[in-house]
């Protein structure tokens, strides 16, 4: 019988097949169903039943004894007391380690929820860029129609019509270049998204956000990255372990009870009683004090990594905060700058070439302008919103929250 989990995740499946796909849907599907994701909060489990393995109590035991001399037979149970307090310290240690575990979880998944989306946005710029060379290859065709009919009544050469035929192998190949992309880029996708999901296309892209003051995305960063979070948490744990081992300085009574029967010589016959001892080890050479040294030398360690990941996130928020500063006033300053000069430029020409004060070489050459300058430009914006992710994932949050 199929479980309600994978009942869902089948329909989705079949319902996000090959249609359109935007950031936002993506991103549910992979916070829902995404392997990677599973696989990663899987690992908590295990922590919290490894944390909670140490914190049980001493199992007890049962042990029968039997004298063939005079028949003596015993049977007993023991048990360890744990009188010293070291069974709660440690499990006061569960929740401390089960913290850390979801903050490495959850890093986990930032970390994975970020090349997604880098992937994502590759995908969609990939797309414009096709968009641009389709547009690209139904001018040419129409211009081509043009000159056959010029050729055909004598107006034209035949020079002309066979370099746009020319131009427009070029940029079919060009085409075909960028769907082998587009398809690598698509199949990186699926590694995040359950199997069984099809992608035919991504859409939209969002708004770029006004950026926050440095400083105030960087105290951002130092509460959001969960990567501190775990670090912090560990801190928790391995001080309560400390404690907990400083504790086997005070021995554990050993406690056993049981029943004895026995020959009596004199009565010609069986006598039973009762049996009661206590065993209290002597913590003389042993008294926890390796464990302490290793837990405090651990302690150490643990800080100085935590200190030592603030400054690397701080310095990591500030590159990345600089680069997307730059690639966005790389994409206004062209987009400024580019202006209306390529509509411009293709009117001139088209009406230089129809007059004859142009060749074919200079009108050719305005529309592999305008193409280069459309495609420079999505590069431009694709970059700039890779650096908003690469920006966000130093973070551990959004830029816009």
């Amino acid at each position: 019988m199929f479980s309600i989990a994978t009942l869902i995740s089948l329909i989705l499946a079949a319902t996000c097949a090959a249609q359109t796909w935007t950031e936002a849907r993506v991103l549910e599907l992979f916070a829902q169903q995404s392997p990677q994701a599973v696989a990663a909060r899987a690992q908590i489990a295990v922590t919290r039943a490894e944390a909670q393995g140490r914190g049980l109590y001493a199992n007890p035991s049962f042990s029968y004894s039997r004298e063939g001399a005079g028949f003596t037979e015993f049977f007993q149970a023991e048990q360890t007391l744990p009188l010293n307090g070291r069974i709660g310290i440690l499990r006061q240690a569960v929740a401390p380690a089960s913290a850390a575990a979801e903050a490495d979880a959850e890093a986990l998944i930032w970390q994975l929820r970020s090349e997604l989306r880098l992937t994502f946005y590759r995908l969609l710029a990939l797309q414009d860029r096709g968009g641009v060379l389709d547009g690209t290859i139904r001018d040419l065709q129409e211009v081509i129609r043009v000159l056959s009919v010029r050729e055909k009544e004598g107006e034209g050469s035949r020079f002309d019509r066979l370099r746009w035929e020319r131009e427009l192998v070029e940029i079919r190949a060009e085409v075909a270049m960028l769907r082998l992309q587009a398809a690598q880029a698509k199949s990186r996708m699926l590694e995040f998204l359950p199997p069984g999901t099809e992608i035919a296309n991504v859409e939209g892209a969002a708004p770029a956000q006004a950026l926050p003051p440095l400083p105030q995305l960087q105290e951002r960063a130092l509460t959001s990255r969960a990567e501190l979070r775990a670090s912090r948490q560990v801190g928790v744990r391995l001080r309560l372990e400390e404690q907990a081992a400083a504790r086997l300085r005070y021995p554990e009574p050993l406690v056993s009870a049981g029943w004895k029967r026995a020959d009596e010589p004199n009565l010609m016959r069986a006598q039973n009683g009762a049996v009661v001892g206590v065993t209290i080890p002597i913590p003389s050479f042993n008294r926890g004090q390796a464990e302490v040294s290793k837990l405090q030398a651990e302690q150490t360690r643990a800080e100085a990594q935590r200190r030592a990941l603030e400054h690397q996130i701080r310095a990591q928020v500030d590159g990345a905060y600089h680069v997307l500063q730059l690639r966005r006033e790389s994409v206004e300053n062209y987009r400024r700058e580019l202006g209306s000069r390529n509509e411009e430029l293709l009117k001139i020409a088209q009406t230089a070439y129809q007059e004859g004060e142009f060749g074919i070489l200079e009108l050719l050459d305005v529309f592999r302008l305008r193409r280069q300058s459309q495609q420079r430009l999505i590069e431009l914006s694709a970059a700039a919103k890779e650096a908003q992710i690469e920006l966000e994932k130093v973070m551990g949050s959004e830029v816009a929250q």
